[in-house]
């Protein structure tokens, strides 16, 4: 059952929204979209005394793009320092494409033999993911929450559509017992008059969230939005209770300068939002400043992506109650990013940044 608008909706994720050109996209409005882009966004705490461990794969379907895996900063303000980069897939890895398996129809794959990628996309939702040779580096399993956050004609992205799905995630880093949360995007790019690649790097002017855990009674959670300053979509669903969406969701709270970029960069690493009925509060732990190498912060160049390490781009990791009442989640994970987080920009939308 859908929960929503035309537009963005909750709904459940079939099999269907595995094929390159799924149905609930192939329309007129919709500019008949074909599956352009998939990602992978994971965190979890390998000890406990440390920051976590991010990590971020995106990937055409028919070529590597890029990879990365950080310790996230010791503060909401902090860089974070990179642990894998230089041995995963990176642009120019030859990918096994995305397709169905001929050892089993109901499978959909893609790989890179070197260095060793392999995800599979099994009918009844779940994912595997391994990186390094037999998984030596990462060997995780994902399960999906029973909810997925469509958008349809996207204002932000220049992509037509896309889906987010938050998965419980179990498995092994470094050949270690981990679980925590990911979340795997879905995006579609319509075939006529669109290059994927320059289409993807047009993506540079956004804020968005996903605060995804489960709490300790058991209970799943996921707090979403996504849009431009002034206009955010999102939802949010707590297991028990019916999903609920907004196309006008608030964030409350205050822009900070990142103390490390001279551009005037900023991040709110503390701040409320606004869904419906519901008030979800963020507190921003741990910083992350794309997953690639530390001085390419210095380095990038406005509007050319770095692995993600652009001016203007801000990352946060925190934790996350909805109420008035704190409590704890048993796993969890909190991505917050926004792109163009420039001063200048956030205090003509009407932000309040603190000088």
């Amino acid at each position: 059952m859908k929960y929503g608008t035309e537009k963005y909706y909750w709904d459940i994720l079939t099999k269907e929204d595995m094929l390159i050109r799924p149905p609930r996209f192939d329309n007129d409005e919709d500019l008949h979209p074909e599956r352009c882009i998939v990602s992978c966004l994971g965190t979890w705490f390998d000890q406990k005394d440390k920051a976590p461990i991010s990590f971020f794969r995106l990937m055409n379907l028919d070529s590597s793009r890029w990879a990365g895996m950080v310790r996230a900063g010791d503060g909401p303000l902090t860089r974070p320092t990179p642990v894998h980069v230089d041995d995963l897939a990176q642009k120019g890895a030859k990918m096994i494409p995305y397709q169905k398996l001929q050892s089993n129809p109901d499978v959909w794959g893609w790989g890179v033999e070197d260095p060793f990628v392999e995800v599979r996309y099994y009918e009844d939702g779940t994912i595997t993911w391994k990186e390094g040779k037999k998984g030596c580096i990462l060997d995780v399993k994902l399960e999906p929450f029973p909810y997925t956050f469509f958008i349809h004609r996207c204002e932000q992205f220049p992509v037509s559509t896309f889906y987010t799905n938050g998965c419980y995630l179990k498995g092994t880093y470094e050949g270690k017992p981990i679980e925590g949360i990911g979340f795997h995007d879905g995006q579609f790019v319509p075939t006529q008059n669109t290059d994927k690649e320059t289409a993807w790097q047009k993506t540079t002017d956004y804020l968005t969230a996903n605060c995804v855990g489960i709490r300790e009674d058991g209970r799943k959670e996921v707090c979403f939005f996504n849009g431009q300053a002034d206009h955010l979509v999102g939802g949010y669903w707590l297991q028990g209770e019916e999903p609920i969406v907004d196309g006008d969701v608030q964030i409350i709270g205050d822009w900070v300068h990142l103390p490390y970029t001279n551009d005037g960069t900023c991040l709110m690493p503390k701040f409320d939002i606004k869904i419906g009925s519901k008030t979800i509060h963020f507190d921003g732990k741990w910083g992350i400043k794309g997953w690639g190498k530390e001085d390419c912060v210095d380095h990038a160049e406005k509007g050319l992506p770095s692995f993600g390490d652009r001016h203007g781009e801000s990352q946060c990791i925190g934790t996350f109650y909805e109420g008035q009442t704190p409590y704890k989640h048993r796993v969890w994970q909190t991505f917050i990013e926004n792109m163009e987080a420039f001063d200048y920009k956030l205090k003509a939308r009407g932000h309040h940044v603190i000088d």
